[in-house]
């Protein structure tokens, strides 16, 4: 049985030097396990992963300024709109293949 290490090595090419990930009917490792590890964290607890990831990304910026660690609590505030943005991608995708 592969593991999904090796099943993303077997879906890359090497095409002039370079590294990528082919694309087509291969399926996407790393798309799937996330929309997995999303669909039982809502059945669980009937919240989106990426919800709670936005959430906790809110307070942790949150906790960062008031310990005076404004740099930090920066890079940390704009960690939301990232987790909003793979959600609605991997929300469209999973429409786009049915």
């Amino acid at each position: 049985m592969a593991t999904a290490a090796s099943r993303v090595m077997d879906d890359m090419t090497t095409a002039g030097g370079s590294t990528s990930l082919t694309t087509g009917n291969q399926k996407d490792v790393v798309e799937s396990t996330l929309r997995t590890v999303d669909e039982s964290t809502k059945t669980a607890t009937g919240i989106s992963l990426f919800h709670i990831l936005t959430l906790a990304s809110i307070g942790g910026s949150l906790a960062l300024f008031f310990a005076g660690k404004k740099s930090a609590a920066i890079f940390v505030g704009l960690w939301p709109p990232t987790f909003q943005a793979l959600k609605s991608v991997a929300d469209t995708n999973k429409e786009n293949r049915k």
